[in-house]
């Protein structure tokens, strides 16, 4: 009889992600850190476990390697966790992408000296996403600061040509003033830490540059999903390279364990929500979304239109 194949489980891949980043580290001559976060968010609690980790696994402080995957989250979070991968990259900071470093996590990579990219991998637009509730409508609405210019605009036309009164119901529809501005100087945060790192590190001594290179990742797109592939990474004017044959095997090996690990975690979890849903009456589950069932199929790729 064959021996049964073993059971996949989330500790088992994490070790042996971990031994494909000695793997890399070793071709690389440089330490290797994964930042794989899957369906989690940057946030300030990310900072604490990764300074944890780095402390833990004793890095010298020297060379540097982040492979990083991340669809965005809290821009000051991005911002805090950057300085501190500088502190154990001090001679060489690289950050490598194999498929997705959006958002927040754009503006991270940016505090490298090097930023090495697969030929699929995606940078993204650092506007950042809002989400607040219409108090006219009592529901939800999750919207970029870039799109409150647009619909000034659209308000001033319409009264430009005589359209007052759907002029005015625009207005009505908007947020208070105050509020508003806070929305739009959120932009200029995403700029000016843009600016400092760049100026501080891969284009230093360029502070016209990594101010011109800020200005477009945070306004310079019409749509915060935007696919930044290498080529555009390097018309911006950023270090960027694609990752060479040998290590580009290894990096694209971590990327699919990493989907894996993803693949088993939400498993586990639609697992544990069928278990919670057992008792609920028939009709209920039927009005519930297919994902909350476990029905729905693969919805990675989906995460990255809804990006932080």
């Amino acid at each position: 009889m064959a021996r049964a194949r073993s059971r996949r489980t989330i500790s088992s891949i994490d070790k042996e992600i971990d031994g494909v980043c000695k793997e890399l580290a070793a071709i690389r001559g440089a330490e290797c850190f994964p930042l794989l976060l899957g369906e989690a968010n940057i946030r300030n609690t990310l900072v604490d476990r990764v300074y944890d980790d780095l402390r833990a696994g004793k890095y010298s402080g020297k060379s540097l390697d982040v492979v990083i995957d991340s669809g965005g989250g809290d821009i000051d979070a991005a911002y805090n966790l950057a300085l501190l991968f500088r502190r154990y990259g001090n001679e060489k900071l690289t950050f490598i992408i194999p498929r997705w470093a959006k958002s927040a996590a754009t503006l991270l990579i940016c505090a490298g000296d090097e930023i090495l990219m697969t030929p699929v991998a995606e940078l993204g637009p650092l506007d950042p996403q809002i989400t607040e509730m219409n108090p006219l409508e009592q529901r939800v609405e999750r919207f970029s600061p870039l799109h409150i210019e647009s619909t000034l605009q659209l308000i001033r036309e319409e009264f430009a040509n005589g359209n007052s009164q759907l002029a005015e119901g625009l207005m009505q529809r908007l947020q208070f003033p105050l509020t508003l501005g806070s929305f739009k100087k959120s932009l200029d945060v995403g700029r000016e830490y843009v600016e400092k790192l760049l100026s501080s590190r891969m284009l230093k001594g360029e502070g016209e540059r990594a101010k011109s290179i800020g200005e477009l990742l945070t306004t310079g797109y019409a749509d915060h999903s935007w696919c930044i592939t290498i080529g555009e990474v390097q018309e911006l004017g950023l270090e960027a390279h694609e990752i060479e044959e040998e290590a580009l095997d290894i990096v694209w090996k971590i990327h699919g364990l990493n989907r894996e690990r993803d693949d088993l975690i939400r498993k586990q979890e639609q697992a544990k929500m069928r278990e919670q849903l057992k008792g609920l009456p028939p009709e209920l589950l039927k009005t519930m979304p297919p994902g909350v069932v476990g029905n729905d199929p693969e919805n990675r790729d989906a995460r990255h239109s809804e990006e932080a």
